[in-house]
């Protein structure tokens, strides 16, 4: 019954639980700043090996290069399942991802992964400028243009494992999510939509996600990105870690939030009222 869980930088986050390996969003590939318009990136296969050993299932939440891009190079290698949108199941036949890999899934839809129950919702995800959505183009081709990713939809996931509840909510908005004892959630947010989005799930423990600067080197200590641009000086700022905590702490008192270190290794699976060490420290970041 026992489920780890690691952070793996960006929106990406590994879970152990009833002896398999199901991975959210793997990016483990640090392009630079300038490869967003004008050069083709390919999946940084030495940090993929060295970080990710195993996986069986993958979860794609939207096919934006951030998300996806290091999927295909992950299925190949480890037989991974990729479950996604059209675009992602585009994207992993256009990378050599043979088809019994490939799921196809659609929103407000529920499937099993073994004894894993996922639910399937529909997400919101702002328009980035540059980024064209729509269909993927038929004559993709790898290395690609991060541009190239395209999103159609995108999804947020409940995973329930003997009576566990996670929800990976990529949505930018605040209604429509289920109860979950875990959630993680974006990082750049008001007041009110943590209250909003907190009294629906009513969770435990509260996770950000999406909010370390994905094109700083791997192998240094993740940095916050910068934020959504605002009314006032300076215009724009990196995301704040403590104001999330705050924001979440003021929404639902008696849940904790954990801010993981990149790749260590978490249970989720004990009582929130347990006095082990290990426990503690994953509540109290």
């Amino acid at each position: 019954m026992s489920i780890q869980m690691r952070w793996l930088g960006n929106a990406g986050f590994e879970f152990e639980m009833g002896g398999l390996t199901l991975i959210v969003d793997p990016f483990l590939t640090r392009p630079k700043a300038h490869n967003l318009f004008f050069e083709r990136v390919e999946p940084d296969e030495a940090a993929l090996r060295k970080h990710i050993a195993r996986c069986d299932h993958i979860l794609v939440t939207h096919a934006h290069f951030d998300h996806c891009m290091d999927a295909p190079e992950i299925a190949l290698r480890t037989g991974a399942v990729v479950h996604g949108s059209a675009n992602t199941c585009a994207i992993m036949r256009a990378a050599g991802v043979p088809e019994g890999q490939i799921r196809f899934i659609e929103a407000n839809t529920s499937f099993n992964i073994s004894e894993i129950g996922v639910s399937v919702f529909q997400a919101a995800h702002p328009l980035i400028p540059g980024y064209t959505p729509g269909r993927m183009n038929p004559a993709l081709a790898f290395p690609a243009h991060l541009r190239d990713y395209r999103m159609d939809a995108c999804y947020s996931y409940l995973l329930e494992y003997k009576g566990r509840r996670i929800l990976i909510w990529s949505s930018t908005r605040s209604t429509g999510a289920p109860r979950a004892d875990l959630l993680t959630c974006r990082a750049v947010s008001g007041q009110r939509w943590y209250e909003e989005l907190l009294n629906q799930v009513q969770p435990r423990v509260v996770i950000p996600q999406h909010w370390d600067n994905f094109f700083q080197p791997l192998s240094s200590h993740p940095r916050p990105f910068f934020g959504v641009p605002r009314l006032g000086f300076p215009p724009v700022r990196r995301i704040d870690l403590g104001d999330f905590k705050n924001c979440v702490m003021k929404a639902r008192p008696e849940c904790r939030v954990l801010l993981p270190d990149i790749f260590n290794v978490y249970p989720i699976d004990l009582p929130v009222n347990s006095t082990t060490d290990t426990h503690r420290k994953m509540l109290n970041g």
